[in-house]
């Protein structure tokens, strides 16, 4: 009985987490675009970018970034400089981080289910993988929603790439200088403020709990009152959501059944109209065509060659006179157009003469029981 319990409680806890959670999301998107962006930004960082062969110094100030000058990259010759870079840390504490030019990066834009939100992070990792080369294990990425308007139910989603290969020489020389970098990120179109993505968010969870549980006290009167309503909603939810599905369900079925008998009814009739049909322009058997032409041909004439394409028959027929053959298969039931493909010759010792006829089948007439049986049933 107690596990029972405990565990209703425990689903109890996690559906109100659910709820709340997709109700900030919510919420969070009725908050102008720039205002979220200055919730989820550190209130001033240190920014270091190569440009030039150049590492230049940048300050940020919610989100204005202002040229400090350039300084020399650091490396094993330039040990003072190294030191200089770690003072940015020790003199100002504030994140130090290192912003990317836009040819570095692979950039990618999606349209996502707004009801997967939570989960875009892996559905970018999944998708990098079925449309890139890369794996996730070579690559640093990082996504932010763009602001707009949704389509459909979906959000527009920007990916930011960085291959491992490209961005970590540039952090173990930073790292040897005792600069520890927080963050990474890229420039944006115009190269005058950086994207808000953090290429190190996956290895540093720090910062976007941070920005969440900033996010979450300016929404938080919003949870309070939306908590409360939650627990009244929650009481008839389910009960009601029932009824509306049993409802629902005995309508479909009876639907159902209708569009069943209906495709059954429209089935049967184009299967009739097909057999009719096939019945209508089916060709004749190749016995009956052979027999006919034994019966329209005399005696002393035979088919040396026979041929049968679709509805066209060519056969070649050697006689003492190929002069009536057009006439005879203008009599035939079975045949119609009789022309000669190719000029009439003659044996060796003029004896007979060699002509090729070529013919088109006339369709097949519809047999007379199947006839009758149409009648009777009108």
């Amino acid at each position: 009985m107690y596990f029972v319990m405990t565990s209703a409680f425990q689903t109890t806890i996690e559906a109100s987490r659910r709820f709340l959670s997709w109700w900030r999301d919510e919420l969070a998107e009725l908050v102008p675009s720039p205002l979220r962006r200055w919730a989820a930004r550190e209130a001033r960082r240190t920014i270091f970018a190569a440009e030039n062969g150049e590492l230049v110094h940048y300050e940020e100030t919610h989100g204005k970034v202002v040229r400090r000058g350039e300084t020399e990259p650091p490396g094993a010759e330039t040990g003072q400089n190294g030191h200089r870079l770690a003072a940015y840390r020790l003199r100002s504490g504030r994140p130090v981080g290192f912003r990317l030019s836009r040819g570095a990066c692979l950039i990618r834009r999606l349209e996502l289910p707004a009801a997967a939100r939570q989960d875009f992070a892996k559905i970018l990792r999944l998708d990098l993988e079925r449309a890139t080369p890369f794996r996730h294990q070579d690559v640093y990425a990082d996504h932010f929603v763009e602001s707009g308007p949704r389509h459909g139910g979906k959000l527009s989603v920007r990916q930011i790439v960085v291959k491992r290969d490209v961005l970590d020489p540039i952090l173990q020389r930073l790292s040897a200088s005792d600069v520890k970098v927080d963050f990474v990120d890229c420039w944006d179109e115009g190269g005058k403020v950086g994207l808000p993505v953090n290429l190190l968010r996956s290895e540093q969870r720090e910062l976007a709990s941070t920005a969440r549980h900033r996010l979450g006290a300016v929404l938080a009167l919003f949870v309070l009152i939306l908590t409360c309503s939650a627990i009244l909603i929650g009481l008839n939810k389910y009960e009601s959501a029932l009824q509306r599905l049993e409802a629902d369900t005995e309508s479909a079925k009876v639907k159902a059944l209708v569009v069943n008998r209906a495709l059954t009814t429209v089935e049967g009739s184009l299967a009739e109209f097909a057999a009719l049909r096939r019945l209508k322009t089916a060709r004749p058997p190749v016995i009956r065509i052979l027999d006919e032409l034994t019966r329209l041909l005399p005696d002393t004439a035979w088919v040396s060659y026979f041929k049968i394409d679709g509805d066209a028959i060519e056969v070649t027929v050697v006689a003492k006179s190929t002069g009536e053959l057009l006439a005879l298969f203008a009599h035939s039931s079975l045949f119609s157009t009789a022309a000669l493909s190719a000029p009439v010759t003659y044996d060796a010792g003029g004896q007979s003469e060699r002509a090729t006829v070529r013919m088109t089948l006339k369709p097949a007439t519809v047999p007379a029981r199947l006839s009758d049986s149409r009648e009777g049933k009108g």
